[in-house]
């Protein structure tokens, strides 16, 4: 408790100065009324004498210190030795006494004294209560903090005591509870355990995780966790929430920092509001989500992180939408509100991501013979990226919908791209076989699953050995929240930061300058790529491609940002005209030009009518005898175009398959042919297998799946019947004869 404050004042109301003066004036008053009463001097003395015995005693029943007492003793005995002076010195003439300039002069010094002495005495008081109150009030704090720390340890041995007792009684196993941390802020708590010697393990407690927060009544949508903190095989760490942290949105961080490629990337927080980081530095990785699971939000999350990189380059394969996913990354650029795309790359089609991916299989087959005499004098035994010679990062979105070739190339890219700076992070809205091949996951050491309702697809992506019930799917209800795994450790929740539109926007445009170029041996291995395509007759051929990377603008972005209806123009290269917007990329001028329609657009049916009818001449047509000169007299053929389709590869036939029989006569295309065949052998019916057969006998270099997928489209359409499974094929009622009309 406070001491009590000392009254310096004369009277109730009044401090140190005010009660000076008034006291004064009351003296002054009380001697000029003597005076003129003709009172004897000595009782000025008198009644200040008695004045400051009531004084002192006033203060000594408020406990005051000895010196207000001294002070209000002297102040008024002062008072009554002016009174005496004054009323001695009195006379009859005017002015003299109380009245003259003298006593009125002593009695204002004495009264300035006084207020001066009772403020003086007043701040030590008061600085002397203040270290009195800072002393009980640090006396509070440290009984205060010595309570908390009392409870918290009770807390602490609660804790623990009920989770050891359960986690023994549920795992039967003579678990120990050596410490328990609380999280900051506190949404949670972490159990330190200490395995006993018998053997058990981590994989033994694993199992428990939903019986122990049912058990324990965790609140719902939090979860226990039991996960390896890598401290010893016998510890392990049990991750208990009490606030469901993963229920709320969490905002990318502000800031656009310069980073490098060489730092983990952030994704989200775990449970404990701790970051989930993710390597891609040297490791692949994989991201599958469920629609409106937030898969999209993740993979523009991931991609942030790299190209505010001023190290690695990120390229984006998208085949949905017109490049849903990458088209905000490089929308300010188009528009000319940015210095350079965040985006070096973008493929919107599958002959773009053909040539996209085989320039990166380029790279990692030829970026280490190129900087060999570098890589020798910095002993290294892999490419180090910089700015100079940054890492190439390809960000896949909807992996399943790839055609195989590109499927392939990003395998290739995944298994051996790792020594020349390329990565890939690949995404699919399921984690099975049709979606993303088992190999792809194989050699992700990154991988991230957000919600999805099937367990098996969590198995599948990280570790498909698990039994059943190893991770609870009915806390990851929250859009957005998933499990995260980095470089094979074994799977957590998480939530993914949430990035907004607007946001992808603004850090498209403040990314540009940060952007670094491709290395100038990297582009020459990118400029010239030879593909494959095939001829009019179904053959298969290989043609040169050029300006393949330098021309990649001019390729994707009218695909990326077609012309709108009314007028909203299309995007092309070349010069600047009057009335264009120009945006400048390197040697390239992309401008934004209006294009007014030049015929109606045709109703629907219309246009499906003619289409049918367009498809039907062709079929009329029949193939010239003439085969033509020979392969080595054809010409060149030019560069394939960007919208070329190289979707059904499979069902190319090789170079070597002859154009004509053995007379010298012109064969029928190997589909035509099938028919022939279904047509020869009438009710009886032919298999794909006898088909083959035939075929590859007449010299027709055919696979058993391209014969397959004929007949299949073939019964589809009503050209060929199949009663039944696995039954012969027979001519169907839309089969002409194949001897007389071509069908293909």
């Amino acid at each position: 408790m406070a001491a009590r404050r000392v009254d310096w004042s004369f009277g109730p109301g009044h401090g140190p100065v005010s009660g000076a003066l008034n006291a004064a004036g009351s003296t002054l008053a009380a001697t000029m009324v003597a005076d003129l009463s003709s009172v004897a001097p000595v009782w000025g003395a008198t009644a200040g004498a008695f004045a400051s015995a009531g004084a002192v005693i006033a203060a000594a029943r408020q406990d005051a210190p000895g010196a207000a007492l001294a002070y209000r003793a002297l102040c008024w005995m002062g008072a009554g030795v002016w009174s005496t002076w004054a009323l001695a010195t009195a006379t009859v003439e005017r002015f003299s006494g109380p009245w003259s300039t003298t006593s009125l002069a002593a009695l204002a010094v004495g009264t300035l004294g006084a207020a001066y002495a009772g403020q003086a005495f007043q701040r030590a008081e008061q600085r002397a209560e203040d270290a009195r109150q800072a002393q009980v009030d640090a006396v509070r704090a440290q009984l205060a903090a010595e309570e908390d720390a009392r409870a918290m340890a009770s807390e602490h041995d609660r804790i623990a005591v009920e989770w050891q007792r359960e986690l023994r009684k549920q795992t039967r196993r003579e678990i120990t509870v050596v410490g328990v941390e609380f999280w900051n802020p506190n949404t949670g708590f972490t159990l330190d355990v200490q395995l006993p010697a018998d053997g058990t393990t981590m994989e033994d407690i694993k199992p428990h995780e939903k019986n122990l927060a049912h058990a324990m009544d965790v609140p719902l949508g939090c979860a226990v966790e039991v996960i390896d903190p890598h401290v010893s095989r016998r510890v392990v760490h049990i991750r208990v929430g009490t606030v469901d942290a993963l229920s709320e949105d969490h905002h990318l961080p502000e800031g656009c920092e310069p980073d490098s490629i060489e730092n983990p990337i952030s994704m989200g927080i775990r449970s404990d509001r701790t970051e989930a980081t993710n390597d891609i530095r040297y490791n692949c990785m994989v991201l599958i989500g469920q629609t409106d699971s937030g898969k999209s939000n993740q993979l523009n999350v991931a991609t942030r992180q790299v190209v505010r990189c001023t190290d690695a380059l990120a390229w984006a394969i998208d085949l949905t939408g017109q490049a849903r996913y990458p088209r905000p990354w490089v929308r300010a650029w188009a528009e000319g509100r940015a210095v350079a795309p965040a985006l070096d790359w973008v493929a919107p089609n599958a002959h773009e991501a053909r040539l996209l991916t085989m320039a990166a299989l380029a790279l990692v087959n030829y970026r280490t013979a190129d900087y060999e005499q570098l890589m020798f004098e910095n002993g290294w035994d892999k490419i180090m990226v910089a700015p100079e010679l940054p890492e190439v990062v390809i960000f896949v979105d909807e992996f399943g919908s790839l055609p195989d070739d590109v499927k392939e190339n990003l395998r290739q890219i995944s298994d051996t791209g790792r020594g020349a700076g390329v990565r890939v992070v690949s995404c699919a809205l399921e984690a099975n076989a049709t979606y993303i091949p088992r190999a792809m996951i194989n050699q992700s050491r990154e991988r991230v699953g957000m919600r999805v309702q099937d367990e098996a697809q969590l198995q599948y992506l990280f570790d498909t050995t698990w039994k059943s019930g190893r991770i609870d799917t009915s806390t990851l209800k929250v859009k957005g929240s998933g499990m995260w795994s980095t470089d094979a450790s074994r799977p957590e929740k998480f939530k993914g930061w949430r990035i907004e539109p607007q946001r992808i926007d603004a850090e498209s445009i403040a990314v540009g300058p940060l952007r670094p170029e491709l290395d100038e041996a990297s582009v020459q291995r990118c400029e010239v790529l030879t593909v494959e395509g095939r001829s009019p007759e179904g053959y298969k051929v290989k043609s040169e491609v050029t300006d393949v990377y330098s021309g990649r603008w001019d390729r994707t972005l009218p695909l990326i940002f077609p012309a709108k209806k009314g007028g909203a123009g299309k995007v092309s290269v070349g010069g600047a005209k009057a009335g264009q917007a120009e945006v400048a990329r390197g040697s390239a001028t992309v401008v934004a030009q209006r294009n007014e329609p030049t015929e109606p657009v045709k109703p629907l049916g219309e246009a499906m009518a003619d289409l049918q009818a367009g498809l039907q001449r062709m079929r009329d047509v029949e193939p010239l005898p003439d085969p033509g000169p020979a392969e080595s007299e054809l010409p060149p053929l030019p560069a394939l175009p960007a919208d070329a389709d190289f979707s059904v590869v499979e069902s190319w036939l090789s170079p070597g398959t002859p154009a004509t029989d053995a007379s010298g006569q012109r064969k029928p295309h190997p589909r035509r042919r099938m028919r022939q065949l279904v047509w020869d052998a009438a009710d009886t019916g032919v298999g794909p297998t006898s088909v083959r057969e035939t075929l590859n006998n007449e010299g027709y270099e055919t696979t058993q799946q391209t014969v397959n997928g004929w007949m299949k489209e073939d019964a589809a359409a009503g050209i060929l019947r199949q009663e039944r499974n696995r039954a012969p094929y027979t001519p169907g009622p839309q089969m002409v004869n194949p001897y007389e009309q071509d069908q293909d």
